[in-house]
């Protein structure tokens, strides 16, 4: 099946495209630089249409937790989705009628309200808890939400007066958390095994940033993005909780919800950073990344990417690009969002 466009027509980029469990639902973002509004779209295949999630109240609030962004007046910001296994429900961090960013149900209800930016929650497999960040104590921490008593004060997980928690990610059991530990001298990652009596143990000590780690299907690696080598590049690495670093991938674009690995476990899809071939999507085996091959998205220009295993079977591919291939007069000013049918 060629590529489909899926978002809506704008004027913003389309970005961090996250299936559903089940590829039932579809999110992404629209970035508008100019008005410096970042809107949450959620796409039912079903219907072929996207309905704009509207954030709870108008005021707007400031957050170093939200990736920079001053909002004032009209502008705003919704993002961060992250779905409850098994259900078409979710959570997302958002500007509100607070004045600072609080974590909401997509029914709009505020989750553990409290003075100080909160954002990228992640919900657990299990559907029991969310991890998030949040900088309620002046420094951005990892704070455990119970889904079953969402009105209880969250519980928090860490408390480093030297560092911010930031991209927590949870492994298929949810029994543990990876997270990045940011500090002014660089960024590694850091595992959370015991969530009842929290130890964070560092699983890296690189210079530069270490950063987007996911969990493998499995539980048994964590894939994670690297600039140690050098600055100017980003590259992928798999390891084992432990283990040393293997190198799957150098030079390749960041996805925004970090590394996406194949339903099995036994790949991880990711877009190679090569504006003369357009960024083109490709698939690495971590065991053995020499057999890399490249995906025929039929798209250019290619970004956020996500991968899906609906329930009967079939494999899909939802990716932000700039359009596509071989296809005369059309305009490339702004990414969309696309979906594809993978062998």
């Amino acid at each position: 099946m060629p590529a489909v466009v899926i978002s809506v027509p704008i004027e913003a980029n389309c970005q961090a495209p996250r299936w559903s469990g089940d590829g039932t639902q579809l999110v992404y973002e629209t970035n508008d630089h100019v008005k410096k509004n970042v809107d949450l779209y959620v796409y039912s295949p079903s219907s072929r249409s996207s309905r704009r999630v509207v954030i709870p109240g108008s005021s707007s609030g400031s957050s170093s937790v939200t990736a920079g962004f001053s909002t004032s007046g009209s502008e705003r910001v919704a993002h961060e989705a992250s779905f409850a296994p098994g259900q078409n429900r979710f959570v997302y961090s958002a500007s509100g009628s607070t004045g600072d960013y609080d974590l909401y149900l997509d029914t709009g209800t505020r989750l553990a309200s409290a003075a100080g930016a909160d954002g990228n929650p992640a919900w657990s497999p299990d559907g029991r808890h969310i991890a998030f960040t949040s900088a309620r104590t002046g420094q951005g921490d990892l704070y455990l939400l119970d889904a079953a008593t969402l009105d209880s004060a969250p519980l928090k997980l860490t408390g480093d007066p030297t560092a911010s928690e930031v991209y927590a990610a949870w492994s298929p059991d949810s029994s543990s958390v990876v997270f990045v530990g940011h500090t002014p001298k660089g960024d590694n990652l850091y595992l959370l095994d015991n969530l009842q009596f929290p130890a964070p143990r560092a699983l890296t000590a690189w210079p530069h940033v270490q950063t987007r780690p996911t969990f493998s299907p499995d539980g048994k690696h964590i894939a994670f993005y690297s600039d140690h080598v050098t600055p100017d590049r980003f590259d992928l690495y798999v390891m084992s909780p432990g283990g040393t670093p293997t190198l799957v991938a150098s030079d390749v674009v960041m996805n925004a919800r970090g590394p996406t690995w194949t339903p099995d476990g036994q790949a991880i899809v990711y877009v190679q950073h090569d504006p003369d071939h357009f960024d083109p999507v490709r698939e690495a085996p971590w065991a053995d990344p020499t057999k890399v091959t490249t995906l025929n998205t039929g798209t250019v220009g290619n970004g956020d990417l996500d991968v899906v295993r609906k329930t009967d079977g079939s494999l899909w591919l939802a990716v932000a690009a700039q359009g596509l291939a071989g296809v005369a007069n059309q305009q490339r000013d702004y990414m969309k969002v696309y979906v594809i049918a993978l062998p």
